[in-house]
């Protein structure tokens, strides 16, 4: 009792100093009384009312203007019950320090995306990692944290805490400290950012199981096609696998997974990838098609080939549900309503409320006795499609990745041909795929690699800016920040050094000269090449 006595008047006292701080300031005087009378009938934050107190002290005091202020009164008020107030304190502390560094601008900007990104953020930890990675970035960046501040929620979306907190370090390290390359790393305008970012703490991923996924190709489809391992692209939004020419590309890394999931979503992966070069036997062509219809298409595509595959080989399930995680919500949007209806033409026991998928779910099991068909791919995608367009709900073929993570890019099933006036949307939905490069030999005709399948896939993306040079060797290197071994990672260049353009005399004293015997010079031992003056 005597505790709790103490721990009220501290409550009190506390209050009475913030009062006085913010005297003369009455608009945000007032909305912090009422906030902290409405925390003060909430038992769980009740007994922090002194420490809350300190925090809002810091806020006001960093000078970081009445929007940061407010936003924490906001993201006060409507804390969840089952989140511990130490986690928002943590915020609160957190965003003062950016502020700090940064500006109240980037402050306000951060404590919007931390709010965001809270149900990412599972635990203490997990939080607290992000936020000392933001204060070191606001530190020692401070114009480029606010370019990771606004991709944060797009970032956490395919990796944890410890990735992103990895990233960033690394970000720091790699830029040598030129606010220039700091900008374009935490902007992810250069390949270096996407490719730390995506391999996080795992590594190569595909390197470690590139020899378990071709058995395990040839145990279930007897295939043994060639893989090849995709560079990360230079954007946040997660490669897919690709099948192309008789070859299986893979990520280098599946961003998010790790450990014992990581080798679960290859296998996946690797499965899936079979199950189209088994039962996938036709190209579609693409047509007048938009990129909302082709992308049905191809997810129908999808269902129909594990279908069989099941038929054939019922323990797969296991291995493909679990990727599986959609689930109900009350806002309807095209890509959330589909990666619903792949759950639901899987998954027996998966129930949904939409009209529009239930719909799928019964013309797709309607056809059951010709899923050995591909024509009625085409034939429920377009239907879908055309309920899709009715609802009038948006789908930005930008953005679009095929969910869940294990399926590949559905590129191989199309057929694009030559479309000068093809709608730029549909061109759209391959923008972060990979695909087949057309070349043209040395008699000027174009030869496709399909006609090659030696050839190495090669990405949209472009790749690492390198200096002139010939690649002769790649090394692993260890890093000691993130506390794993990246392969690859060195790469040694074998170039020609430039000429001077200018002969290379040296003053030479003529006394000295003749007091001096002359060297013997072997001419085969010469570093450079002669240079006529």
């Amino acid at each position: 009792m005597a505790g709790a006595q103490i721990s009220s008047l501290e409550n009190v006292r506390s209050g009475r100093r913030l009062a006085a701080l913010l005297r003369g300031h009455d608009d945000i005087g007032a909305a912090v009384q009422a906030t902290r009378a409405a925390l003060e009938r909430r038992p769980e934050l009740a007994g922090r009312l002194a420490i809350w107190d300190v925090v809002v002290r810091g806020l006001f005091e960093a000078n970081l203007g009445e929007a940061v202020v407010l936003g924490f009164l906001r993201l006060s008020e409507h804390w969840p019950a089952q989140r511990s107030v130490h986690d928002l304190l943590a915020i609160g502390r957190g965003v003062a320090d950016i502020g700090r560094g940064a500006g109240s601008r980037i402050a306000h900007a951060a404590l919007t995306e931390l709010s965001k990104v809270l149900p990412r953020l599972g635990n203490a930890e997990e939080l607290s990692a992000v936020l000392a990675a933001l204060c070191q970035l606001a530190d020692a960046g401070p114009e480029s944290v606010g370019l990771a501040i606004n991709r944060l929620e797009q970032l956490l979306s395919h990796a944890g805490a410890e990735d992103f907190s990895a990233w960033v370090s690394a970000g720091l390290r790699a830029s040598g400290g030129r606010a220039a390359r700091r900008r374009a790393y935490f902007a992810l305008d250069d390949a270096l950012s996407a490719r730390l970012f995506a391999l996080g703490r795992t590594g190569d991923d595909f390197a470690r199981l590139e020899k378990r996924l071709a058995a395990t190709m040839v145990a279930l489809w007897n295939r043994k096609p060639r893989f090849r391992k995709l560079a990360i692209a230079p954007t946040p939004v997660p490669r897919r696998t690709s099948l192309a020419a008789g070859l299986v590309g893979l990520p280098e890394t599946f961003a998010g997974f790790d450990g014992q999931r990581a080798d679960q979503i290859y296998l996946a992966a690797v499965a899936h990838a079979g199950a189209h070069l088994v039962h996938s036997t036709e190209r579609f062509p693409v047509g007048r098609l938009k990129a909302l219809q082709i992308a049905l298409v191809s997810l129908i595509e999808d269902a129909r080939v594990e279908a069989l595959a099941l038929r054939e080989m019922p323990g797969l399930r296991r291995l493909w549900l679990p990727f599986h995680t959609a689930a109900p919500s009350g806002q309807a949007t095209a890509a959330g309503l589909m990666v619903r209806l792949a759950r639901a033409l899987i998954d027996p026991d998966y129930q949904d409320p939409d009209a529009w998928v239930a719909k799928g779910r019964a013309l797709f099991a309607a056809t059951s006795d010709r899923w050995t068909e591909p024509a009625i791919s085409r034939e429920i995608g377009g239907l879908l499609g055309n309920d899709i367009g009715q609802m009038r709900l948006q789908f930005n073929a930008r953005s679009y990745i095929v969910e869940p993570a294990y399926r590949d890019d559905n590129l191989a099933l199309w057929d694009f041909g030559d479309q000068p006036d093809a709608p730029a949307e549909t061109i759209e939905l391959a923008v972060d795929s990979v695909r087949i490069e057309r070349r043209e030999d040395a008699s000027g005709q174009s030869t496709d690699d399909a006609a090659r399948p030696d050839e190495t896939l090669r990405a949209r993306a472009s790749a690492v800016a390198l200096p002139d040079g010939l690649p002769v060797a790649t090394y692993p290197e260890w890093d000691y920040a993130a506390g794993t071994e990246r392969m690859d990672w060195t790469t040694v260049l074998e170039a020609d050094a430039a000429p001077s353009g200018k002969p290379f005399d040296l003053p030479i004293d003529s006394d000295a000269m003749r007091r001096t015997r002359p060297l013997a010079i072997d001419r085969r031992s010469r570093p450079c090449r002669p240079h006529r003056a």
